[in-house]
């Protein structure tokens, strides 16, 4: 019996490593894929405009992005523009399409939530460093094809799942759950369209958003000089 007892615990946790290891190998593959670790953690600041097709309705959108530390995303719409401001330390939002007339600041939950979406790179890469959890769930059909499934659990009320092609092994898409004040909110996020940029890096130049629609992108800049005041709470950024 005793016997017995350690051989299943020996197969269990061989599974159990298995399955570690196979996360990691499909992570690995994927940053391959990316370019490389060397080249990811290069990626400083970003720099991008889109075009967010919401119901129809086209709006240019300017995402301004400083790794690990400050995040702008610019809309414009009907004549006006409004944004969204995240930093290590403070947000604020400024919506005057819907009746804002002043920016208003982000509670310090809000701010703490979103720390970790500053990064530029997906949730996984240095996932160790990070202190999040990773697990192989196994194959899922994912947009009519087969593809690897990795859950990485942020904290007790963010995680993300990815799914990812076994043959490009690019992301193609990413299912988000998050917990507020006990009530749970998902989203879906579908990229394509992946190409290198001018500076060698490569990005998804397509996203379906299940909370935002569909969002091309048109041009991106990788380690472009921002100047700081893109992240303080203006009524609007002038230029690039």
């Amino acid at each position: 019996m005793k016997k017995t007892v350690a051989l299943l615990t020996m197969l269990i946790g061989g599974s159990s490593l298995l399955l570690a290891q196979t996360a990691d190998d499909i992570i690995n593959k994927n940053i391959a894929a990316m370019g490389g670790m060397d080249k990811l953690q290069s990626m400083k600041s970003t720099y991008q405009e889109d075009s967010l097709n919401e119901s129809g309705v086209k709006i240019p959108v300017k995402i301004w992005m400083v790794d690990k530390k400050a995040m702008r995303a610019e809309f414009s719409f009907n004549g006006m523009t409004g944004y969204q401001v995240l930093r290590n330390d403070s947000g604020w939002s400024f919506m005057p399409f819907q009746g804002q007339t002043k920016p208003e600041p982000m509670t310090a939950d809000q701010v703490k939530k979103g720390h970790p979406y500053l990064y530029l790179t997906d949730a996984f890469v240095n996932y160790k460093e990070k202190g999040y959890k990773v697990t192989y769930e196994g194959k899922d059909e994912t947009e009519g094809s087969e593809s690897y499934k990795v859950k990485v659990t942020i904290s007790d009320s963010i995680s993300e799942t990815y799914f990812i092609d076994p043959d490009t092994y690019y992301v193609i898409q990413v299912k988000s759950k998050v917990s507020v004040n006990g009530k749970v909110g998902e989203s879906t996020e579908t990229r394509s369209n992946y190409k290198k940029n001018a500076d060698g890096y490569i990005f998804p130049m397509e996203v379906n958003s299940s909370d935002h629609g569909d969002i091309k992108t048109y041009i991106v800049k990788v380690n472009a000089p921002i100047d700081n005041a893109v992240f303080t709470p203006t009524v609007k950024v002038a230029g690039k």
